[in-house]
């Protein structure tokens, strides 16, 4: 497979202690007098969660449509476009909504935080744009599209994972493409035929506060949803604080002929102190037409129009920094052949619009050869001044004995920031291993060479540096985990993981990065009752990060960062409450960004409510 994160590693976010005990219990009785009456309201529905499957277990095929009941008519849901959704090579994580439920995760930066597929680039934390980096790839090594509509950032330098929300969302998986990752998401259905809706709420350290509410219900006969996401925090003194709102709303429609439409809104705020201040707005049509037999095709088209309002400059030149604003529009033609044994997608996608390719036509394919499994990712790209293509390739084989083996291949290049030739990238990657359980226990390895040439950095104003030629680096990855012992009727898990790499002319290239993780998960009374207590240990090596001041160099040299997190969620029926710890020590000032340097501590505690009818 392509990459062979642990089972134990789930997202979660962090704060730190401080006014944590007065908060606990001033939100224990704003919720108690509403706590047992709700309970008993609620039906018995929740199902055991699992931890989000990373290693190659089975998914359940997508289904063409879902009946509901909104306002005593019956209404189909909107049908469900495939992603590769078998645990085969290429799909590398996945979280469904009971996933996505049993974590304090406030976003997707923080979701993706922990996951050992890309290294976090951190700034500022929630107050500042937060990147995740694949092996040097720099900002093009992560695409991220909801229900085929890609949210690129327009604007130049890598997505700001910290202004993706999560409110809307029922299933995302991390897919492997060439030169990185594209992660998969799809908006909530309903899969009973009441009304649906989440309401979540939460406090933490410098500040930190969520409300987030979620509504699916019938409108006029015709599928609703509408969602709304605000945090905020005071944030460190050196970055200042940050207030991000997000609305959302979808309508859809059956029409003539079996065909579907629906129209999504999607509205993102933030207003940061020390950073740009970037506004967002989407509007993205889709008409599909499932067919029988595995068969889907579907149109998607959309506009997208960023805005960052810069910050004043300092110093006595009042001279006003104008708005970067830049728009995009998109249309893509989508098609899929699902089976028993094997799937096919392919994807034809136009541009128009600023820092955008012209056309993007992709194809995926996946095939199951009794125990062997092939996995083929293929993506072109024309731009305005050139072309760029790759693929992607992975190949699993699974043994008696429940041993794999598995091997993947990458070759392309790809043009960053502002479609100039000077500035395409190129990429090739290898690895091979294996994975053989022992005594109930996974244990596995992986190794191979990498190269990416230039080295990429974040931008704008350019994505790379020339004089950093990067160059092919060695890599060699192991990790064992399972489950070590039966505690008070719950199961505890254990892993540990290790990733070490030749130092190589990269920049956000960690030498080294190991972890010890541990899950305790309980199941009790009737499957009502269930506890999640998560704790992970980690050691980052050194890095190198760009320099912002002209006497320190081109590059810095980050020293180690430890870091470690706890998380305790508790699932009582259909309420969630959680809280989330995490510890960084970094006493040499390391630091992702210059300037920008890490808390100590943090903490975040909440609840999430769902309520039906």
């Amino acid at each position: 497979m392509g990459e062979r994160p642990s089972q134990l590693t789930r997202a979660t976010v962090p704060r730190g202690p401080g006014r944590l005990p007065f908060l606990l219990a001033a939100l224990a009785l704003q919720f108690a007098p509403l706590l047992p009456s709700a309970l008993l309201a609620q039906d018995p529905d929740s199902a055991a969660v699992q931890e989000p499957d990373t290693v190659g277990l089975g998914a359940q095929a997508p289904e063409d449509s879902v009946q509901v009941i909104a306002d005593s008519l019956i209404v189909p849901a909107f049908p469900l476009f495939p992603d590769p959704a078998e645990r085969r090579p290429g799909v590398v994580a996945q979280w469904d909504m009971p996933n996505l439920l049993a974590t304090g995760a406030l976003d997707f930066a923080e979701l993706l935080e922990l996951t050992p597929l890309l290294d976090p680039l951190r700034s500022g934390f929630l107050e500042g744009p937060q990147a995740a980096v694949f092996a040097g790839g720099g900002p093009a090594s992560l695409r991220y599209d909801i229900d085929g509509f890609e949210v690129a950032p327009l604007t130049g330098g890598p997505l700001d994972l910290h202004l993706i929300p999560l409110v809307e969302d029922q299933q995302i998986r991390m897919i492997r493409e060439p030169g990185g990752y594209r992660a998969a998401a799809h908006t909530y259905r309903r899969d009973r035929p009441e009304p649906y809706s989440r309401i979540e709420g939460g406090s933490g350290d410098q500040g930190t506060n969520l409300l987030r509410a979620f509504l699916s219900t019938g409108a006029f006969g015709l599928p609703f949803g509408f969602g709304f996401d605000q945090i905020d925090t005071q944030g460190n003194p050196e970055t200042g604080s940050m207030r991000r709102q997000f609305l959302w709303a979808s309508v859809a429609g059956e029409l003539p002929g079996h065909l579907w439409g629906q129209v999504e809104y999607r509205n993102t705020n933030a207003g940061r102190d020390s950073f740009p201040n970037p506004r967002r707005i989407d509007w993205i049509f889709r008409l599909r037409r499932p067919f029988g037999d595995g068969w889907h095709t579907d149109l998607v088209a959309g506009t997208s129009t960023v805005e960052k309002e810069p910050l004043p400059e300092p110093g006595p030149d009042t001279t006003e920094v104008p708005t970067l604003k830049a728009t995009a529009r998109q249309v893509a033609l989508r098609g899929a052949r699902t089976s028993e044994h094997w799937n096919a997608y392919v994807s034809l996608r136009a541009w128009d619009g600023e820092n955008v390719p012209i056309f993007t036509p992709e194809a995926t394919v996946e095939v199951e050869l009794g125990p062997a499994s092939v996995y083929l990712n293929g993506s072109y790209a024309k731009w305005e001044d050139f072309t760029a293509a790759g693929l992607y390739g992975a190949l699993q084989f699974d043994l008696p004995l429940g041993v794999q083996l598995f091997a993947e291949g990458e070759e392309g290049d790809r043009g960053l920031f502002g479609g100039e030739p000077i500035k395409r990238q190129q990429y090739t990657r290898w690895t091979a291993g294996l994975e053989v359980p022992i005594w109930g226990v996974s244990v596995g390895g992986r190794a191979g060479r990498w190269r990416v040439t230039p080295s990429a950095a974040l931008g704008p104003p350019v994505d790379s540096i020339n004089f950093l030629p990067g160059g092919t680096v060695g890599v060699v990855e192991a990790w064992v985990s399972g489950p070590i012992l039966t505690l008070f009727g719950g199961t505890v898990e254990a892993g540990a993981r290790l990733q070490a790499h030749e130092a190589g002319e990269f920049l956000y290239w960690p030498e080294n990065d190991w972890r010890m993780e541990g899950l305790y998960h309980l199941l009790a009374l009737q499957d009502q009752l269930e506890v999640w207590l998560k704790g992970i240990y980690a050691v980052r090596g050194p890095m190198r990060i760009a320099a912002t001041d002209p006497g320190q160099g081109v590059t810095l040299r980050t020293p180690n960062l430890y870091w470690g997190i706890a998380e305790l969620v508790v699932r009582v029926k259909d309420v969630h409450i959680y809280f989330n710890y995490e510890y960084f020590d970094a006493p040499l000032g390391a630091e992702d960004l210059p300037g920008r340097g890490f808390p100590e501590t943090r903490t975040h505690f909440g609840l999430k409510w769902e309520f039906w009818n």
